[in-house]
């Protein structure tokens, strides 16, 4: 299966100002195969999408991931229309938001497939039951805050479900946060404390990686030409390994320092 790379941003309600465009256009320059923004109460990552592809002609836009608590499929699709998002460039992610239902993530997946034919579908997946089931239905299963060792043992409970379902394995992604610059290490330490205070998952997912020991996966480096090197593991053990951007400022010029340093040669 290939190996991509993806940049990931955040979802806003007023993303960026009117010259978000030119993220989708420099990262498809810069080799990037996938745009993801993620979505919540902070914003929408489906219109951030609609925004931030600008002019890029063959850029994956994905989705990751809208919570089922907060939206249900019919509602999903029905902002999809409205944004004239391309169906075949879209990956659209789902998750259980504040909620715990696999059943509510298998049958949301196959109302979607109903609702939106020809659009990819993702689901969010931490513990072992949920990659299992992503395996069974989705076309990517999206990992979170795991080190290479953990996206290791996913794949193997995606690959289960998947040969339970009699049908290919899908694409393995996962967020990896890289942030640059002097205060580096502070901004991903502040993020993962954000994640602290989140559902039970969460911090299950943190004991078992040992992360309060290891600290959180993840790239933070002052020097932006470290970038490649520390996230070849990362690269290594994913289909699609998301720059999940952690910048210095809020400006564009911002999110596009952090994609181009994860180009950087090595």
């Amino acid at each position: 299966m290939e190996r991509q790379l993806g940049f990931g941003m955040t979802a806003r309600r007023e993303p960026l100002g009117a010259d978000l465009g030119r993220i989708g256009e420099r990262v498809e320059q810069l080799g990037y195969r996938e745009l993801w923004a993620n979505d919540g109460r902070l914003g929408s990552g489906l219109a951030t999408l609609a925004a931030a592809r600008g002019s890029s002609r063959n850029l994956d836009l994905c989705v990751g991931v809208v919570p089922l608590s907060e939206r249900g499929p019919d509602e999903i699709a029905a902002e999809v229309a409205t944004l004239g998002l391309p169906r075949e460039r879209l990956v659209l992610g789902v998750g259980t938001g504040s909620g715990r239902s696999l059943g509510a993530v298998r049958d949301a997946v196959a109302r979607l497939r109903v609702l939106l034919p020809g659009v990819r579908l993702a689901v969010s997946a931490l513990g072992p039951r949920m990659c299992f089931l992503g395996g069974e239905v989705a076309d990517v299963v999206l990992l979170n805050w795991a080190f290479p060792e953990r996206i290791a043992w996913a794949r193997e409970r995606v690959a289960e479900g998947a040969a339970n379902a009699g049908r290919p394995t899908p694409r393995v992604a996962c967020y990896v946060r890289v942030a640059i610059g002097d205060d580096a290490s502070d901004r991903l330490a502040a993020e993962i404390a954000r994640y602290r205070g989140r559902p039970r998952p969460y911090t299950r997912l943190f004991e078992e990686q040992r992360v309060a020991r290891r600290g959180p996966p993840g790239v933070a480096v002052a020097d932006p030409r470290e970038v490649p090197r520390l996230l070849a593991p990362y690269r290594a053990a994913l289909d699609s390994c998301i720059v999940r951007a952690l910048p210095a400022g809020s400006a564009v010029e911002d999110w596009l320092a952090v994609a181009e340093a994860a180009t950087l040669p090595t």
